[in-house]
């Protein structure tokens, strides 16, 4: 069965857009065994598009190897998981238990006939949840969120129920789009309906400055250890495409993939004006501190 098929209208507009419009970013988005729904990062060395896709899956792997030595039988949790495209990744080089968690029932089927099509029922497990409200899953020693921690509508409340699943000296990961510092000081009337056109498109539930982010992080023990700007790995339209995109993205059209492209495309305009960066954030569960400090590493 298809995923447009499996597609059922329910009263999540996250999991509605998800349900939707997943069949399509598999077929049209390229990624192909990656599975991704994620955007592709050519960092130095990525030489093609199935590299630039796994290339966020290693960061994270990269980021949770110091857990991993001390608990070799680690368990995993992917907080937004798609159709298991990172799981499925991480239990086959790094043989631990994964769960993934998505509010998608289209995502769900088709990350479990994933998981069986590659011999890995056994190891990844994929829950439909709302990770606001997440099921009792147990203890897990790493965590991440690969754009998907953007579509909370409630930053504070993804925190407590993540770190409360984290277990001491835990690691949790979000890769994802967030608003620059410079947005602090003032948004002009252009940079706000651009920024909104995004948040709209995507069904993004906050866009936060990543000293914000770490501020919500601290009340639940979580202490920053590593800030990197990734935003140089992204590739942007070539300019005829951008150009074009911006002219059809203004007509009066109504879908869910539709709300998509505007949503890319006002993204390509934030990131191009500086509006919006792209980070990867990582945290170690320590105990709470609600002064602490930021850092960028």
């Amino acid at each position: 069965m298809t995923a447009d098929r499996l597609a059922i209208a329910g009263h999540n507009p996250v999991s509605d857009y998800y349900n939707r419009n997943t069949g399509r970013f598999l077929r049209y988005g390229g990624s192909g065994q990656a599975a991704a729904i994620h955007r592709q990062l050519w960092a130095p060395g990525v030489i093609d598009v199935n590299q630039a896709f796994l290339y966020a899956n290693a960061l994270v792997a990269q980021a949770i190897q110091p857990v991993l030595k001390s608990a070799p039988e680690a368990r995993l949790l992917d907080l937004g998981c798609g159709v298991g495209g990172t799981a499925t990744w991480m239990a086959e080089r790094i043989g631990a238990q994964v769960t993934g968690v998505t509010n998608s029932s289209v995502q769900v089927q088709l990350a479990q006939e994933r998981a069986a099509r590659l011999g890995l029922a056994q190891t990844c497990s994929f829950v439909q949840a709302d990770f606001l409200d997440l099921p009792d899953l147990g203890q897990f020693q790493a965590a991440w969120a690969i754009e998907s921690f953007a579509h909370a509508s409630d930053g504070y409340r993804f925190f407590q129920q993540a770190a409360s699943r984290l277990a001491e000296g835990g690691r949790l990961v979000l890769c994802d789009d967030f608003l620059s510092e410079e947005m602090r000081i003032g948004v002009s009337v252009e940079a706000a309906t651009w920024v909104e056109r995004f948040r709209r498109g995507w069904r993004l539930g906050n866009l936060y400055i990543p000293s914000q982010v770490d501020s919500l992080a601290r009340q639940f023990g979580l202490r920053l250890v590593q800030d990197y700007d990734l935003s140089s790995y992204l590739r942007p339209f070539l300019p005829g495409r951008m150009v074009l995109m911006k002219l059809l993205t203004n007509l009066p059209l109504h879908s869910a993939y539709w709300d998509n492209l505007t949503g890319g495309t006002a993204l390509q305009v934030c990131q191009a004006r500086g509006w919006v960066q792209y980070h990867l954030l990582v945290w170690e569960k320590s105990d709470p501190d609600p002064i602490g400090s930021y850092n960028q590493a």
